[in-house]
């Protein structure tokens, strides 16, 4: 009885709490009938702006939610320091609502005191404080950290910045912000010193950082110096480079600054390296499909850019994991696995010094897929099929992912697309799924506007229009269909060139590249004695043979015909009688093939890799013209790494015979061989190295009888010849980035006959160079060569080579 009292009091006392809850609710909400802006200090702002930041309006009814709201939009303004809110009762459950405003001062000038390193309009770029606007103090500390990191990047470490407190103008509410520099002098690194390090040398691990020791070219270089944000990514690369050697436990405990005087110091790292490990057992688990032993084989067969890394006794580094991860996936993927997934687990024995690595396979029982269709997203002018013909895969087969990442490089290499992204999409039917290709277009016209200087061809200027997205049968915008157009007019001092070039990748609908050029040429840069014209058109089929499609690697066999007008104008008197004989214009018809084979690892800057190109020529007989010759030549470059890191070591050897055949007696002039210049033997002037004939001399009369007439004298000139061989080997190293030293040796003649080889005789010269890559202008090269053993007819001084290019590729 006792129990149910309790029980029924609680539950009206419950009742009545509810009751008087209710009743609460119920009282009327008093009514604005004003609302009031009350400025303390001078207004910031005008009553305008902050009525429009305000949303309470007489006759609403007062709520302290929708006040506190007005509050904090006024804040966001940024003009206001103090926002008070007071609430005046007035009749009739009225209220009065006052916004009492304090305004921040408003900026009137931005002072800058102390700098001398950098102007004060440098510095002005860094600050986000500006006159006009409102005083903020998060601001001027975020511009004092601006200032300070630009005195820091530039090796001033000590440098301090502050801001002044701001002078205020009561009366006018403005404000006046000096920022406060102390500079103090560049702090130069004599050392860089890794205390307990003994793994490597000092200097191996000096090379892994940008951080350096301060040298007589630091001016150029930019190093030297301690720059804090530098030396921040210094500590990652230090640890990365532990870690690729096997030490997964390397620590650095300490950084030490030890200043010899107020501008110089040496930088302490103290390191604790730990044991390298090498790689224990490896296993595969979860793998019910494919034995190890076929998954192993697989990574290789896949190429042998992804065989395995973390094989038993190798040195065991995360990017090696990171890699092998992945090639167990590629394998996976290759078999139509796309939802398998490789889960690394390592177990290390820190007695032993392993790793022991278990590859746990996920998912593996979801089967394979295969592809339901293929779809293409976002090529608004590019048409379909010139993206489908580059893929590797198609609908119906099995869902190769490796092959889906290659059609991926493929798309990105035409250089179509901003991006290329591949996704996978379920369907409603097992196993098959959808492959969307989504791509994003730039623009593939471009203007091209030059000048340029050669040791060869002196100055000229340049003009060009390419198209690399071209479609011939598409106007009037001819974009789309995945041909190239270019054209190109050049204007120099010693040389005009004109040539439209039309290339259609996929010819019948085959991956085999026709190819078309007109050309107009005129050079005077052959020789002082004549000037040269070149005017006719080549027609060319390339194709690209099968070969593995994950490698770099490609073989290429072309086929070539071309027919050309060649002119010899200008022909001065005293030129030699090979010279003076040779037809002042003359018809060739010629046709050509090539087989090249190409390992390199960049077209325009290889550092490792081959190029190696078999080419012949027959001109006239059944083609027709007024010459008869054919030409065999072979030529290769090779690159492999120097002695130390980033180091290049570059070799070329060339052999060529031109030999005429049939009626034909003589090579034309312009088919022959010369030796010389910045792609060949850079110890000589352009095309000297050879045979030479001496000209005629001549005599002119003079106009009066009583003066003696004048004896122009022959010039020996070189005629070219119809062997050569060529070989060069040069040793580059970088200096800073985009800048490399060269050491070279070329060697090599010209022989006057077919065939007519004589390795005792030679010219050979060695030399030194530098290599600079400039953004957008190109990689450019500069050689000084001094000629060692030469002909008679030749200079023995040295001579300086300029080119674009930093491979004398041909």
């Amino acid at each position: 009885m006792k129990l149910f009292i309790r029980r029924w009091s609680a539950f009206v006392l419950i009742l009545c709490a509810l009751a008087l809850h209710t009743s609460q609710g119920q009282v009327e909400a008093p009514v604005i009938k004003k609302v009031e802006i009350r400025h303390v200090g001078p207004p910031a702002a005008s009553d305008a702006l902050i009525r429009a930041n305000i949303r309470v309006k007489e006759g609403d009814p007062y709520t302290r939610l929708n006040v506190d709201d007005d509050v904090r939009s006024l804040y966001s303004t940024g003009y206001f320091y103090i926002i008070r809110i007071v609430v005046e009762p007035l009749e009739n459950n009225g209220v009065n609502v006052v916004f009492a405003i304090q305004g921040k001062p408003v900026l009137s000038e931005v002072r800058i005191e102390g700098n001398k390193k950098y102007s004060v309009s440098k510095i002005r770029k860094k600050i986000t404080s500006k006159v006009g606007e409102p005083l903020d103090e998060p601001k001027l500390f975020h511009d004092v950290q601006q200032i300070l990191e630009m005195y820091q990047k530039a090796g001033y470490q000590k440098t301090t910045v502050k801001y002044l407190p701001p002078v205020i103008e009561q009366n006018s509410g403005r404000a006046t912000v000096t920022f406060h520099i102390e500079e103090a002098p560049k702090v130069r690194v004599k050392d860089v010193v890794f205390v307990n390090a003994e793994a490597f040398p000092q200097k191996k691990l000096r090379k892994a950082l940008k951080t350096r020791r301060h040298w007589m070219f630091s001016w150029l270089t930019g190093t030297g110096v301690l720059k804090e944000e530098e030396f921040d990514e210094d500590k990652e690369r230090l640890a990365e480079f532990y870690r690729e050697a096997g030490y997964v436990d390397f620590e650095l405990k300490d950084v030490q600054q030890e200043y010899l005087t107020t501008n110089r110091m040496i930088l302490k790292l103290v390191v604790d390296e730990g044991r390298q490990y090498k790689v224990g057992a490896v296993n595969f688990t979860g793998n019910t499909n494919y034995t190890s032993e076929e998954i192993l084989k697989g990574i290789n067969s896949l190429g042998a850019t992804i065989k395995p890394k973390m094989t038993e006794g190798q040195t065991f580094t995360p990017k090696g994991l990171r890699e092998d991860v992945e090639a167990v996936e590629d394998f996976y993927g290759s078999k139509g696995y796309i939802d398998t997934r490789v889960r690394p687990v390592k177990n290390p024995n820190t007695e032993k010094g392993t790793v022991d690595v278990d590859y746990k396979i996920i998912n593996e029982a979801a089967g394979k897929s295969y592809i339901e269709k293929i779809e293409i997203k976002g090529n608004v002018r590019t048409k379909d099929n010139v993206l489908r013909r580059e893929l590797a895969v198609h609908p119906g087969e099995t869902f190769d992912m490796v092959r889906v990442k290659v059609s991926k490089s493929r798309l990105e290499q035409m250089d179509y697309f901003e991006k290329v992204e591949t996704d996978v999409q379920e369907t409603d039917v097992p196993n098959r799924k959808n492959l969307v290709i989504d791509v994003e277009e730039h623009d593939t016209a471009y203007l091209d506007f030059g000048a340029g200087f050669s040791s060869i061809e002196s100055l000229f200027g340049q003009v060009g229009y390419r198209e690399a997205n071209f479609d011939l049968f598409n106007p009037p915008y001819f974009r789309g269909g995945g041909q190239k157009l270019r054209v190109n007019l050049i204007l120099g001092l010693r040389r005009k060139d004109f040539r439209v070039t039309f290339t259609e990748p996929w010819f019948l609908g085959q991956r085999l590249a026709f190819e078309t050029e007109l050309f107009h040429s005129e050079a005077d840069y052959y020789s002082d004695l004549y000037n040269e014209t070149e005017t006719g058109i080549t027609l060319g089929l390339t194709k690209q043979l099968p070969y593995h499609f994950l490698t770099g690697d490609t073989i290429t066999a072309g086929l070539n015909y071309t027919i050309e007008n060649i002119g010899l104008n200008n022909v001065q008197t005293n030129a030699p009688v090979v010279i003076l004989n040779e037809p002042r214009s003359q018809l060739i018809s010629k046709v050509g093939s090539a087989l090249t084979y190409d390992t390199r690892n960049h077209s325009l800057q290889p550092t490792r890799g081959q190029k190696t190109s078999l080419i012949a020529e027959v001109a006239g007989g059944p083609l027709g013209g007024d010459a008869e010759f054919y030409k065999l030549e072979a030529q290769t470059s090779w690159y492999f790494p120097g002695l130390a890191k980033d180091h290049i070591i570059e070799l070329i050897g060339r052999m060529g015979v031109v030999s005429p055949y049939g009626s034909g007696n003589r090579v034309p002039l312009s088919e022959r061989y010369f030796l010389g210049g910045v792609t060949t033997l850079r110890g000589y002037r352009y095309r000297q190295v050879g045979p030479k004939q001496l000209g005629s001399s001549y005599t002119i009369p003079a106009a009066d009888p009583k003066n003696p007439p004048t004896v122009v004298p022959g010039v020996l000139e070189p005629i070219g010849g119809d062997s050569y061989w060529l070989g060069s080997v040069e040793y580059s190293i970088p200096i800073i980035p985009r800048l490399r030293f060269a050491v070279f040796y070329d060697i090599g003649n010209v022989y006057a006959d077919p065939y007519d080889f004589n390795f005792s005789e030679y010219a050979d010269n060695w030399g030194l160079g530098i290599r600079l890559n400039i953004p957008r202008l190109g990689p450019i090269r500069l050689d000084y060569g001094i000629p060692i053993t030469h002909p008679n007819n030749t200079s023995g001084s040295g001579k300086f080579q300029f080119s674009v290019g930093f491979t004398r590729s041909y």
